[in-house]
């Protein structure tokens, strides 16, 4: 599944906000980003072994793990404030509906599928790192300074 590079140009944009998101953000975010990076890892084991025996077989594993995090994303965004959290859910459940698409009409062009995926990837990701610099810039922005002491 890393065979080429674009998807090693995409894994290490994935990597980068999600690891981004690990040290920079509040805990809807690291767990958001947990979740996608076990997400993530699930999916690369599922393809390493189930794709010499068809694609078939990988499809409803993939579902699976996508409808999951789809579930945790949901969660999250039920329980905490955080609106990129709800655009997070809309994008992966572009991804679980192109899932549900594919199996009920298998004439569903592979540039499609792909396309969707990558829309709903990319934008899951765009709303993880939005999310987590604004977590980040509110929280350094009420962190008390030292200088502001010498201020008074």
């Amino acid at each position: 599944m890393l065979d080429t590079l674009f998807s090693q140009v995409g894994a290490i944009a994935w990597l980068s906000v999600c690891a981004f998101a690990l040290l920079k953000g509040d805990q809807p975010e690291r767990f958001a980003a947990g979740a996608l990076v076990i997400a993530w890892l699930a999916t690369l084991a599922v393809h390493r072994e189930t794709v010499p025996m068809g694609y078939a077989s990988t499809a409803g594993l993939v579902m699976l793990i996508d409808v999951v995090l789809l579930v945790v994303l949901i969660g999250l965004s039920w329980r905490t404030d955080r609106s990129w959290l709800v655009w997070g859910a809309a994008f992966q459940s572009i991804i679980v509906l192109v899932h549900v698409i594919t199996l009920v009409d298998f004439r569903i062009r592979a540039v499609a599928y792909l396309s969707a995926q990558t829309v709903g990837s990319y934008g899951l990701l765009t709303c993880l790192a939005i999310g987590t610099f604004m977590a980040w810039q509110t929280r350094e922005a009420i962190r008390p300074r030292e200088d502001d002491d010498l201020a008074l």
